[in-house]
């Protein structure tokens, strides 16, 4: 899984309130600090919003702009201030709380991670993107039920998110519901395209539930995509043991002992379990 951090900048419209001039002078540094952006040059977009910010000083908008682009410059502290500025002078400010929630997940910080988001979520039910990193969130925190019950509420609304659908049936693994997961995984197979992600976490669902040769067959078609995928390989040559198949087992240890040594010894381990002989000196 790709956890992207994404934030997003708001392009401005001032109010009627400021003057003719003062509107035409800010919004034309709002638009330069905007190109910097684009060219990634961070540092000139932060100089400008602050200077915006003293002619709009309320704006909300321009602080969470702010905080976009000091994360960018991975100035944390001074980005989670500004997007908490930019929520006080705007409680209903979705944009805001979901890049809150961003930053705070880059800081590892899962619980304000997840306030935040829900509070997105709940301003707007059909913010997807603020649903969908929720999810995400859930799951890479190992909360499975939570992930579960946010995907369920997510597929409803972006039915044809083959990622979703992809993490959904990984939070079933995760629940250890497997004969959910594994419902999951064939449907995304029927659904979308083939990919070597969902052959080989069905592969791994079907080993859990005893289905041997059918988590074999999954495998092998997860390595046919991705033939050099050390992960598969292995999980491929668990599957081929639980089938009492040794020696096709010893083929995937002889290619993961030239490319991965720490997943070659595990499976040298799994292989001779209870079988180490040791010899005595005379």
């Amino acid at each position: 899984m790709n956890y992207k951090q994404i934030l997003i900048t708001v392009f401005v419209l001032l109010s009627l309130k400021s003057t003719a001039m003062a509107q035409d002078n800010a919004q034309t540094l709002i638009n330069k600090a905007v190109q910097y952006e684009k060219e990634s040059n961070y540092t000139a977009a932060v100089s400008l919003y602050l200077q915006i910010l003293k002619s709009l000083p309320e704006s909300s908008s321009i602080y969470n702009n702010l905080g976009v682009n000091y994360f960018e410059l991975q100035k944390y502290d001074e980005a989670v201030f500004a997007l908490k500025r930019s929520i006080a002078l705007n409680s209903k400010y979705e944009k805001a709380y979901f890049n809150l929630g961003t930053v705070y997940w880059h800081l590892k910080r899962t619980a304000e991670t997840v306030s935040a988001l829900q509070k997105a979520v709940a301003l707007n039910p059909q913010y997807n993107e603020a649903r969908a990193k929720l999810c995400d969130v859930y799951l890479a925190s190992e909360q499975a039920e939570e992930a579960i019950g946010c995907y369920k509420k997510l597929l409803l609304l972006t039915p044809q998110d083959a990622q979703s659908n992809s993490n959904y049936g990984v939070a079933l693994m995760r629940a250890k519901r497997f004969k959910e997961a594994a419902r999951i995984f064939e449907e995304n197979l029927k659904n979308f395209p083939p990919n070597a992600e969902n052959f080989n976490n069905l592969g791994v669902v079907l080993l859990e539930l005893h289905r041997y040769k059918e988590a074999i067959a999954a495998l092998n078609r997860a390595l046919e995509i991705e033939s050099d995928n050390e992960p598969m390989r292995y999980n491929l040559a668990i599957a081929q043991l639980a089938d009492k198949n040794k020696t096709a087992a010893l083929e995937q240890y002889s290619f993961l002992k030239k490319t991965n040594t720490d997943l070659a010894r595990r499976l040298f381990e799994m292989i001779y379990k209870g079988k180490i002989i040791l010899v005595k000196n005379q």
